[in-house]
Order: C-alpha cells, then structure tokens, then sequence
C-alpha cells in the first residue's frame, strides 16, 4: 500500500510539471511573406553590429511559423534565405502575427506585440520631425553650394532648435514607458549621445528590473560606466598600441605635455576633411609642448598608411586594426568618428569632442 501510494504521487507529479510546462508564456511567432513561397526565414538578434541567427522555420507557400519563449521582450530580425533586408519584430511571449512583401520588408505590418505597437507610436512621433528636417537639410546645403555662410549658420541653428526639441519629447516618452523594453531601447537609440550622463542616470534608474534585464538597458549601463570613468576632470584610462611599424606605445608615456588623441580612420569622410585644420593646429602648437596622437579605426594597415601620407598626419599614430573592436575605441566610448580628447599635462581629461578653433583655444588654455 505505502508503495502504491508513492507511485501515485509521483506521476501527479509528473503530471503537474508537464502542466507548468505546457502553461509556460512562449511565443508563436507566425505569418506570411508575398512573393517568396517557398524558402527558410530565420530569426536573429543583433549582437556586435551583425545579425546572428537563433532559431529558423520552413516557409510553405509563403506561410511561416517560430515559436519559444524570451526572458525579457526585444528587438528581433526576420531574415529570408539570403535576401537583402530584415523585418524588425519587438517579440515577447504572445500570439504575434506578420504580413510582409518582400519588395519592402521594412514596412511589414506585426500585430500581437504590445512592444511593437508602443515602438510604432514612438516612430509616429518622429515622422513629423524628418518632415520639418528635410527643407532645412536642403537650405543648409543650398547654402553651403552658394558659399553662403550666414544661410549655413541660420540653417544649423534651425536644425539644433527642432533637434532640442526632438530630444525632450524622447525624454518624455521614456519616462512616460520605463516599464517598458521599448523604452530603454530608444533612449539607447536616441539619447545615450545627445543628453549629460546625470540626466541618463536618471532615465535608467527608473526602469523596471524586467526592463534592465534587456540587451538595451544592459547596453545603456556599461555605456554609462564608460562615460563617467572618461568625464571631464578624470584621469585618462591608459592604453597600448602598435604604431605603424609594430611598436607597442602607450598614452601614458606622453604623460606631462598637451595631448589631444584623435580618433578617425581612413574610410572616414568627415575625418579626412577634419584633417587639413588638424594639421595647421599641430604645425602651429606642436613645438610648444602639445602631443598629437592618432588612433586609427581602421582594419586595413595599406589604406591607413596611405591616408597619413596623404593627407601629411606627421604626429604620432597607433591602431590595433579592428575597426569599431578597437580596445581604445571601446575605452573611451566611441561611437562616431572624428572624435578628439583632450588630456592636459597631468594626464587628465579637458574636453571631449572639440575641433578647429575650439580645439585650438582649448589647447592654449593649457598652455599659458
């Protein structure tokens, strides 16, 4: 009898583990793509700037299905066979449906996710913004074909008006949603760069723990450890690179001059136009007791060599070679090139981001 009664427990048991199994919140990820009928759709997330695939389904007649369950919800790509393009899904563990065209996956229509349609109400926001934008890109380029600076200036000053403008109906978006993945995934996309590390801190301090949880919060939280360990008044983290001739050198062994590293790469348009002004500062401060120091986001050495001959960069160079990977890169932040830090004589940082005449009278604060 004891023994009768210990199997019975055991298979409700059984019973009750495959019932919380079966109860267990997943998605069910389905759809259809016109004009592909047949193929593989794959799903993927983005990790390091590229897609990395993580589950793929049968499509039959155009007609697909994917299901699973996520921890936290989040920004997928829908991937077929190898064509170009990707329809984003914010998927979190509900019904979800998608109806798509594969001349244009980007304007796929995804129903079921509450991500999603939270997302879809923040891009109508902006819609509004790209058209105030346009004729003011256009003046500014008329402006600047015609060499006409005051039409370029009054231009930019329009520009930075609707961009503050931009910027705090984000912030309020963001706040209004912290619970939401949506949310900290646009202040990733929208914030992180344009607003001062405090006021960041204080947008993630407010998200829910589900949401800190997510690829962007986590995203947003290292990016603010990196920035408050390279505030101005900190001491310059310290790096090594080869030059150009295979040489370990270090930052800290320009320690007691004016350094100025600028980061750039070959490929980079906007650098290459920088340069010209770089070189009159340092052929004009140089003797002075101020430290160039390039370092370079390229990964091919040939073109990085060639572009420091090109354009005449006579200072000091160091490069790992590996492009947005770069450890100095990853260091200081750096998400956008040209880029410059200022270091003074003891090795702590000035200012961020200055250029030309700025950079300059930056530098000859430093000097006096």
């Amino acid at each position: 009898m004891f023994i009768m009664k210990k199997l019975l427990f055991a298979v409700v048991a059984i019973s009750v583990l495959f019932a919380a199994c079966d109860t267990q919140k997943k998605y069910e990820l389905s759809g259809k793509i016109e004009g592909q009928s047949e193929g593989k759709i794959y799903l993927n997330i983005e990790k390091d700037r590229e897609l990395v695939k993580i589950d793929s389904a049968d499509l039959v007649n155009g007609v697909f299905k994917l299901e699973g369950s996520v921890v936290v919800a989040d920004l997928y790509y829908l991937q077929i066979d190898d064509k170009r393009g990707a329809i984003p899904v914010f998927l979190e563990n509900a019904p979800i449906s998608v109806e798509a065209n594969m001349e244009n996956l980007r304007e796929a229509k995804v129903t079921g996710s509450v991500s999603q349609d939270l997302n879809n109400s923040f891009v109508a926001k902006m819609v509004g913004f790209k058209a105030k934008q346009e004729p003011i890109v256009t003046a500014y380029k008329k402006a600047m074909s015609e060499k006409d600076e005051a039409g370029a200036e009054k231009a930019v000053k329009e520009y930075e008006t609707l961009e503050a403008e931009k910027v705090e109906i984000v912030k309020s978006f963001v706040k209004e949603n912290s619970n939401s993945v949506v949310a900290s995934f646009i202040a990733q996309r929208n914030l992180l760069n344009k607003i001062e590390v405090s006021e960041m801190e204080v947008l993630y301090n407010a998200f829910g723990e589900d949401v800190k949880a997510s690829r962007s919060a986590l995203a947003i939280k290292s990016k603010l450890d990196i920035l408050k360990n390279i505030a101005v008044g900190q001491p310059a983290p310290d790096f090594t690179l080869n030059t150009p001739e295979g040489t370990p050198m270090s930052l800290s062994s320009l320690k007691g001059k004016v350094v100025v590293i600028d980061f750039w790469a070959s490929w980079c348009g906007p650098c290459r136009r920088e340069n010209p002004h770089m070189v009159e500062i340092y052929n004009e401060l140089s003797s002075k007791g101020v430290e160039f120091l390039g370092v370079s986001l390229d990964e091919n050495k040939d073109k990085w060599l060639k572009a420091i001959e090109d354009d005449g960069l006579i200072w000091k160079h160091v490069s790992d070679l590996k492009g947005w990977d770069s450890v100095a890169g990853k260091l200081y932040g750096i998400n956008g090139i040209p880029a410059t830090v200022l270091i003074d004589q003891n090795g702590n940082i000035v200012a961020h981001k200055v250029f030309g005449e700025e950079l300059k009278a930056e530098i000859e604060k430093l000097l006096k």
